[in-house]
């Protein structure tokens, strides 16, 4: 009885052992195939990931541009005045401010003309007095020997001249003395001073009238100087006086600069400063209107070069009729300088993307968008020159650039 009990032990133990190997086994191979779902759900995610991205393309082409010179310069006004007051007194009205555009002769401040009005009335009541002395009304001609004094000297001149040749004669005769002689001709020298001293008199009289008739024109001038005007076309850039201020002469009110045309200032390397020539053509950009290019011509060539950077300043001139180029604007230019035409290969602006400080193009290619890094050259007609690896009628994408990397999957929108 106690063996049977032994027995059936056994048999029970070894039944369990089966039974957990046989659990262990299967745990495994579920295990195993947990994995490979795992697995599965993984690179299906990965294939709905890859999203195809849709952009608009366009093949890159190849034209002859003409040789030019890429260079940076700045816009300047073509002329600048500080406005300055010609006439002293109070400030009565300003009539322009900062951005204001005004014609040449237009009022820009109004000075009260009391002041102007009382300097006037009083040179002129000077120019009276000074003719009244000299005896004489405005439009007469003068001659000092027609001044009162001077003719009146000058009698006496005669009187002194007669009295000492009578008694020169009485001396010589034995009839009068020596004494009466000398005493004769005493007299006849002070009525010749007298005559110098009047005529002497008279031109100063009528120098002082000059002087009187030019303080009035000078009063005359500036009461109607009262008026500070603008001495060409141009915008107002700075205002420096209020109403009720004093302007004395020469005080600046305003800043006005002629912006049409613009002239536009840069510098030619020495190598490259033989190529450039009167008239040549010059094309503008500026950043405030990036998609849009500028024309003007070379007016001006510098007479030397700058000896600290080995440069040729040159000025162009710019047309500006829009008023839309203001002076101070950083620009970029391209200067046409003649020669064969270069070929170059072109895609559309938009294709150029950033990365950085790198420039790229994507390259549309089995499907997927192969990325170049590329130089950036010349614009022309909305196409840009490119220069690397990017080949001439190879496809390339010109939306969505920003979104693109090297690989991504696309299609075309066409």
């Amino acid at each position: 009885m106690q063996k049977g009990l032994m027995m059936n032990r056994k048999i029970a133990g070894r039944a369990g052992l089966a039974t957990l190997a046989l659990l262990a086994a299967c745990h495994g191979k579920g295990a195993e195939a947990g994995k490979g779902t795992e697995k599965a759900a993984d690179a299906g995610a990965t294939a709905a990931a890859e999203v195809v991205l849709a952009v608009d393309t366009s093949l890159t082409v190849s034209q002859k541009l003409p040789q030019t010179l890429e260079l940076s310069g700045s816009l300047m006004a073509d002329e600048t005045s500080d406005v300055a007051a010609p006439a002293s007194g109070i400030v009565g009205e300003v009539l322009v401010d900062v951005g204001t555009r005004v014609k040449k002769g237009d009022v820009l401040v109004k000075i009260d003309k009391r002041d102007a009005s009382m300097r006037l009335s009083q040179a002129s009541a000077a120019t009276q007095q000074a003719y009244a002395r000299l005896g004489i009304k405005s439009g007469d001609g003068f001659s000092a020997s027609k001044m009162p004094e001077v003719q009146l000297a000058r009698e006496g001149l005669q009187l002194a001249d007669t009295e000492h040749k009578r008694a020169k004669a009485l001396v010589e005769g034995g009839s009068a003395p020596q004494a009466q002689l000398d005493a004769a001709k005493t007299r006849l020298e002070q009525a010749k001073a007298q005559v110098d001293s009047a005529v002497n008199g008279a031109n100063q009289a009528y120098a002082g009238l000059q002087a009187a008739k030019a303080a009035q024109d000078l009063s005359e001038k500036a009461a109607v100087d009262t008026d500070v005007k603008a001495p060409f076309d141009g915008v107002i850039t700075e205002r420096r006086i209020n109403p009720g201020e004093y302007a004395t002469v020469g005080k600046v009110v305003a800043v006005l600069v002629r912006d049409r045309p613009l002239r536009l200032r840069f510098d030619v390397p020495e190598l490259y400063s033989a190529r450039v020539q009167e008239g040549s053509d010059v094309l503008v950009t500026v950043a405030a209107y990036a998609d849009e290019r500028f024309s003007g011509k070379v007016k001006r060539i510098g007479g030397a070069l700058k000896a600290a950077a080995r440069t040729l300043p040159i000025e162009a001139e710019l047309p500006n009729e829009d008023g839309r180029l203001r002076p101070g604007f950083f620009a970029k230019l391209l200067v046409l300088v003649g020669g064969e035409p270069e070929t170059a290969v072109l895609v559309p602006q938009a294709a150029v993307g950033t990365s950085g400080s790198a420039e790229r193009v994507f390259v549309i290619d089995g499907g997927r968008a192969v990325e170049h890094v590329v130089a950036v050259g010349r614009t022309w007609h909305g196409m840009v020159e490119v220069r690397g690896s990017v080949k001439v009628g190879e496809i390339v994408a010109v939306s969505g650039v920003d979104q693109l990397s090297d690989g991504a999957k696309v299609r075309s929108k066409k």
